[in-house]
């Protein structure tokens, strides 16, 4: 067990065991990892296992990894600011999730979980379902019935046992727990704290070839994307790689405003039947408090966006040669209000990830741009 590893409580601040299949405090606040940091760190080969030294992993052998990270970054003048536009979709299995997906595996494989479940609009799912697939455990993956279909075919693909749960989003994580059965571990992105240590690693890649830049424009639905990123900078800043912490901009889907609702009151949208950005469609983060609080210390803040805005931002993207999905472009959509509204200033250069590819909701697309204006006819 590697010395001074422990998760520790974010409500209570009990410890727990590095190696716990657990995936909350008996309190039911989530848990957090604590690792001591090395003073000199020394980083080889390149993807997520590059920064090694910085992530938390309970056997070297048992890292399961499918080439993840390093992804390119696109630099465009977006509304007069210096976006870098880091092409996550490019990961293995066509979103960021990967990266989280890599080192939360490789714990669970090492704690020695045989077969796990998570819920997910589409991504984690597809992300989680592919890694467990690598590692030789079972996984059984609940999503929204609606889901994109090519998002349940490559869940399926990959091997794993897919449940698909009529309803919103948040009966879907409710089907899962009722159903969930002893000896299997939920390996919730959501919940999971290795999860979100894999994700610091797109901070620790833009710091280390860009330097830090004034913000990061990140979508937000459950919150690990922004607090993986925070992070990742806050322990850059602290280790001297990089000078400080970019601010950060959440970006919200109308109808589903948690973190903009605690930082300024209700935005008063109701929820759409079907939620074009479904990947930031969560109503009730676990880990809001926690969200609210980066946002706070950075000294960001946070928009929203509605679903017209979302489909223009997706027509500009592909008109650039960037094919995202609407939640990806939800955070380009993000970025113009930002501006707008004084969060970013013109001039200033921001971190905007492009989360998922479009190649995974080109149904979702269609029905939110058309086929002609698709088309170009």
């Amino acid at each position: 067990m590697p010395a001074g590893l422990r998760l520790v409580c974010s409500g209570c601040g009990r410890t727990h065991a590095p190696d716990t299949l657990a995936w909350r405090c008996e309190c039911g606040s989530p848990l957090d990892v604590e690792k001591p940091l090395p003073a000199e760190p020394r980083f080889e080969g390149r993807g997520v296992w590059r920064y090694r030294p910085l992530l938390p992993l309970l056997d070297d052998r048992c890292v399961v990894t499918l080439g993840e990270g390093s992804t390119p970054t696109v630099e465009r003048d977006l509304y007069g600011v210096e976006a870098l536009l880091k092409l996550e979709y490019l990961n293995p299995t066509g979103s960021f999730k990967d990266r989280g997906a890599t080192v939360m595996v490789s714990n669970l494989k090492a704690a020695g979980a045989r077969e796990i479940a998570i819920d997910s609009s589409g991504n984690a799912g597809c992300a989680v379902a592919a890694y467990a697939s690598a590692a030789g455990i079972r996984c059984r993956v609940y999503v929204p019935a609606g889901a994109p279909r090519a998002k349940k075919m490559q869940i399926a693909l990959y091997g794993a046992e897919l449940v698909e749960v009529p309803g919103p989003r948040s009966e879907v994580g409710k089907r899962l727990l009722a159903e969930l059965k002893p000896g299997v571990a939920y390996a919730s992105h959501m919940w999971n704290p290795y999860f979100i240590e894999g994700l610091k690693t797109i901070a620790y890649e833009v710091a280390e070839r860009f330097g830090v830049p004034d913000a990061a424009v990140l979508p937000v639905g459950s919150g690990g994307l922004l607090l993986g990123v925070h992070r990742g900078f806050a322990e850059a800043a602290r280790l001297g790689l990089a000078e400080r912490v970019p601010r950060i901009v959440a970006v919200q889907a109308a109808g589903y405003t948690p973190v903009y609702d605690a930082l300024y009151g209700p935005y008063g949208a109701e929820p759409p039947a079907e939620p074009l950005a479904d990947g930031i469609a969560i109503p009730n983060p676990p880990r809001l408090k926690q969200v609210v609080e980066a946002v706070r210390e950075s000294g960001g803040g946070a928009v929203v966006v509605e679903d017209r805005e979302i489909a223009e931002a997706l027509k500009l993207l592909a008109r650039a040669g960037l094919l995202v999905e609407p939640t990806s472009a939800a955070a380009v959509a993000g970025l113009r209000k930002a501006v707008e509204q004084g969060l970013v200033e013109r001039g200033e250069g921001v971190l905007v990830p492009l989360t998922g590819s479009g190649l995974k909701a080109l149904d979702k697309i269609a029905g939110a741009i058309g086929e002609r204006a698709l088309g170009g006819r």
